[in-house]
């Protein structure tokens, strides 16, 4: 018997404690100190005798769950370190009839994110790219477009704490048209402060990569 993290919980290490992304309370959390040792002991396979009994209580919390085997406990999210923005110069001029269907896609987004859990909003994208996918002769030129439309928005907009919101509907746009970009959610320890973005290998999409670097990834969503 082994044990294991919870199923839609997931973790980093940053500033050396760790931090976990609960999916189905829609929360970040973090431990008590002699509990973060114990736990970053267990991620490591380095536990001692006397961790039992806190095991016992992470188990209890649900933070933990026991399995069968001896597989690897699970490791954080791993994605190659964002480098620049995808785009560097001038952004194309967005099509005003995109920028519409970009603010609705984004208040549709944002009242999903208010009345369901942010699992069942992901898993929704996710399986309603396939049925609108539609493979783009050309990505660059694609992705151009949606970045316009993503900045056009966030112009009119003006809103802050917008990220997510923002982040899933270009990842989503972007998977419709088959481009494989990478949905990141981060972290910083002190003070606390969480962020997402769109990532393409090492460019950032949306999320800007002189702030999305200095965030932890605690999930990565393809």
């Amino acid at each position: 018997m082994s044990l294991r993290l919870r199923h839609n919980l997931h973790w980093c290490v940053c500033g050396g404690r760790a931090i976990f992304l609960d999916l189905e309370e829609g929360r970040y959390f973090c431990l008590r100190a002699a509990a973060n040792e114990v736990f970053l002991r267990l991620a490591a396979g380095e536990t001692k005798a006397d961790d039992t009994d806190r095991l016992r209580t992470l188990t209890g919390q649900g933070i933990l769950v026991e399995g069968e085997g001896d597989a690897h406990f699970p490791s954080p999210a791993l994605i190659e370190p964002p480098a620049c923005d995808y785009l560097t110069e001038a952004r194309p001029r967005a099509d005003p009839l995109e920028i519409v269907r970009g603010l609705a896609a984004e208040m549709r987004t944002a009242w999903l994110l208010r009345t369901r859990p942010i699992q069942q909003v992901i898993e929704t994208a996710r399986a309603q790219a396939p049925k609108l996918r539609r493979i783009s002769a050309n990505p660059d030129s694609s992705l151009q477009g949606i970045i316009a439309v993503a900045s056009a928005c966030a112009l009119l907009t003006r809103a802050h704490n917008r990220c997510l919101n923002r982040a899933l509907v270009v990842h989503s746009a972007c998977k419709t048209r088959g481009i494989e970009t990478k949905l990141v959610f981060g972290v910083i320890a002190h003070p606390f402060a969480a962020h997402c973005w769109v990532q393409l290998g090492s460019a950032v999409l949306v999320g800007d990569f002189e702030h999305a670097r200095l965030y932890t990834p605690i999930l990565v969503v393809g």
